[in-house]
């Protein structure tokens, strides 16, 4: 049976204001035909998961690992300057390997929800740097960023901060991560 590591922050985690909760890994586990761990912490930054990668991701068996920071990194209060967030993430992915990790791109935010911790524009610079990195190492992509704009309304998919996912937008992550993983 085929290993998923989901490495991430709390939007891979699972938040629902309140505690981590196994949503994401719900819908995976009932759309694909793997074993799936959850290696999402609430709160991090690609900072703190270099320093995690080994024992959460590398020391563990795995066929493929989804990548998704950003959210924080890009946030005012944490300011994980650009630079080291696309310096981590290359780390992330050569030490992973290109051929099994799938890079997903920060979500966009309610911007009128976010006031003074974090913008779409600031959001959108960290989410180029994700498309650069898989581009540049021929890393699979999930653009969730550019999935969820080109909606009419992706309002829905997030709770009222503005940031974390609801129910549909579990349903919406989990739905684009299956059909990428079903066709690698």
């Amino acid at each position: 049976m085929h290993q998923l590591i989901c490495f991430g922050d709390s939007i891979t985690a699972g938040w629902n204001g309140e505690k981590d909760t196994p949503r994401l890994t719900d819908r995976l586990v009932s759309g694909l035909n793997c074993q799936v761990r959850n290696a999402g912490v609430s709160g991090e930054t690609t900072d703190q998961a270099v320093r995690r990668l080994d024992h959460d991701v590398l020391d563990l068996p795995y066929d493929k690992v989804t990548v998704l920071f950003g959210a924080n990194d890009s946030s005012f209060h944490k300011g994980i300057p650009l630079t080291r967030f696309i310096r981590n993430l290359d780390r992330i992915v050569r030490a992973i390997s290109p051929d099994k990790v799938i890079l997903m791109t920060p979500s966009p935010v309610i911007d009128a929800r976010q006031i003074g911790k974090r913008t779409n524009e600031r959001v959108s610079l960290y989410a180029q740097a994700v498309r650069t990195c898989a581009r540049s190492h021929g890393a699979v992509l999930i653009d969730l960023n550019r999935e969820m704009a080109g909606k009419d309304n992706y309002e829905p998919l997030l709770l009222a901060d503005g940031l974390h996912f609801s129910d549909a937008g579990y349903d919406f992550l989990a739905g684009l991560m299956v059909n990428k993983l079903k066709d690698n």
